[in-house]
This record gives structure tokens, sequence and C-alpha cells, in this order.
């Protein structure tokens, strides 16, 4: 059954009614006509499945059967803050991190970032990044959205931490293995991880971090990419407290 992503959908007597761009999507690319199902989500765990009315180039009516609220979602509440990244490894951790049950989404820039965004484009690519979270979702059935924050610098994304969470800094040159720290860690439901870009983190850095509670961890032996690194922290993070496995 074709999914459809609808923000504050607009129901009356039991009729939603889609407008936007999933019209083009549904008429146009899926061809879908009246009599067909389909699903529809809001983005905060709310779901709609019925059948498709009537339709033209600027709504779709569908009559709504089921109403339920999604139970797709992780029982953690894990925040990644990514380093900004070259090119579309950006958007690759964005759409594989929505995947994986991420909560929220802190983009930074640090002293190694490359590149830095003009505020122009900060904006652009924020979208961006908000259209692909919102593509995923569709595909892995999630019926929330990531919240993917504005660009901030290194120590604005610190101190976005709340303090209850636990919280670690991926540095490969001197952290405690992961392993070591989940062994001991009481199950937590928030977690936030923050992670350098390519050229990885400063000791200043590294050492700012530990002074706001941050625990540098390492993964192992071998030097993983950036986003590499992330998605691996974030599925380790989800078997071992969350919904896998």
């Amino acid at each position: 059954m074709a999914r459809f992503y609808v923000p504050e959908p607009e129901m009356i007597d039991g009729i939603l009614r889609i407008r936007g761009d999933e019209v083009k999507h549904i008429r146009r690319v899926l061809r879908l006509k009246a009599g067909d199902e389909i699903s529809v989500f809001d983005g905060s765990a709310k779901e709609y499945q019925g059948t498709i009315l009537e339709e033209n180039s600027f709504s779709i009516a569908v009559r709504i059967e089921h109403r339920f609220t999604s139970k797709r979602e992780s029982s953690l509440e894990i925040t990644l803050a990514q380093s900004l990244l070259k090119g579309e490894r950006m958007d690759f951790l964005v759409r594989k991190a929505t995947e994986l049950g991420v909560k929220d989404i802190v983009p930074f820039s640090s002293s190694r970032s490359v590149p830095l965004l003009e505020s122009a484009k900060e904006l652009e690519r924020r979208r961006r990044w908000e259209k692909i979270a919102i593509e995923a979702a569709k595909q892995c059935g999630r019926g929330m959205l990531p919240k993917i924050g504005s660009l901030r610098d290194y120590r604005t994304a610190l101190l976005s931490a709340p303090s209850e969470s636990l919280r670690f800094i991926l540095w490969e040159k001197e952290g405690r293995r992961l392993k070591e720290i989940l062994g001991r860690a009481r199950k937590q439901n928030r977690i936030f991880f923050i992670v350098g870009p390519e050229g990885g983190f400063s000791r200043q850095e590294v050492e700012e971090a530990m002074e706001k509670a941050f625990v540098p961890v390492t993964l192992g032996e071998r030097i993983l990419r950036a986003e590499t690194a992330s998605l691996c922290l974030l599925s380790i993070l989800q078997y071992e407290f969350g919904d896998m496995g």
C-alpha cells in the first residue's frame, strides 16, 4: 500500500483531503485513481488508511477506514549531533539515520568542518534534509519524523544535550571502548552523541565536550568514515537499548 506524508491533515466527516506535492506523486508518478487504497501519516505518529474517492490536479479525497497510532518508533530518544560532511554524505546520513530511528539531528560546524555553509545555502540544505527524512520515513514505515535542527557552532551543539541524557563523543584517538561503557551503563531513554567531520575533532574540542559530561568513546581499531561511525553507533544503541534485534 502506497504511503504519503500529510502534515496537519484536513479531515471532514471521515474524508481526508490531500493537497500540495503529494497530489502530483499520487496522480502522475504512481497513477493511483479512485478505488485505490493508500496510507497517510502526519509525522506525529498518527496513521490513516483509506480508499481514494476522487482525484484532480489540486487535491485527492480519501475515505478513511482505519486510524491508529504508529508502533514503529523506538523507545529511545536519540539525538545525533553531526558536523557537516562533504557533498552528498550528509544527505546519505540523514536518510539512514531516519531509517534507524533517530529522534533529532543537530548539524553543526567545528574547527575542521568542510564545507562551511553560507547563511543563504543553510536554509536550502536544511529543507533538502527534511525532504530526505520524509522520503525515508515513508519507505521504512515510521510514523514520526526526526527533527532536524538549524546549523549551529560546536559549543552551541554541546549545550543542546539535555542534562539527564547519556552523552558520547566519538574520538578515535583516546576514547574508551564503547563495549566497556555500555556494559556498565543502565538503560537510558535519552542519548545524545556527537560525531566530528572527516578530519575528526581536535583535542581541545574533545576536552570541551568532557567538561560538559560527554564521554569520549571509540568503535575499535579501524578508522571509520564520519557517516559510517554515526550510523554504526546509532545501530549499536538501538540494539542494546532500543528496538533492534
